[in-house]
């Protein structure tokens, strides 16, 4: 699969299998296209029913170029955009030539990468070694919330509030 790093520049995974069509609009009719990847030029082929090629991503970086035809009776508005297959669904490439541009040439670097290789499992921690029989957690003591009763044996009062400190304050003086 192209990745595109910038208008000129592409990156796919070396020896990968690429799959390149031409698509043509506003030409009346007219679909042509011849393609050279690496200094050779590469068989014609019907893509998808379109004028494509397929080529292996070289080991270094290599410029792919796409030479299309116009119709004489086209209009400036006509042109061709370049597109990937893959999997039997088109990626633009948003890499296009128009009538009116007066070049009939479409190309751009493709870099290789090194394929992505997959990470490996992630091990399951160590388990600790066995010391012997774990101790029980200590059991937590039961709280309970003194009662009006039991405030009233240990003499303890609740406690106030900022708000109701303040005030009971404000009324000693």
């Amino acid at each position: 699969m192209l990745r595109r790093i910038n208008a000129a520049l592409f990156e796919a995974p070396a020896g990968a299998r690429i799959e390149i069509v031409a698509e043509s609009q506003n030409n009346n009719g007219v679909t042509d296209a011849r393609f050279e990847y690496d200094g050779a030029l590469l068989d014609r082929e019907q893509i998808l029913g379109l004028p494509g090629c397929s080529f292996t991503v070289a080991e270094t970086h290599a410029r792919l170029q796409a030479v299309v035809a116009f119709a004489d009776s086209a209009p400036g508005t006509a042109r061709y955009d370049l597109s990937e297959v893959e999997n039997g669904v088109l990626s633009n490439l948003n890499k296009f030539t128009l009538k009116s541009d007066a070049s009939p040439l479409i190309d751009f670097v493709i870099d290789p990468v090194e394929q992505a290789v997959a990470a490996p499992a992630r091990r399951a921690p160590a388990r600790r070694a066995a010391k012997g029989p774990r101790r029980k957690a200590p059991a937590k003591r039961a709280t309970t919330k003194p009662t009006k009763k039991s405030r009233a044996k240990t003499g303890r009062r609740s406690r106030k509030t900022t708000a109701s400190r303040r005030s009971s304050s404000r009324r000693r003086r």
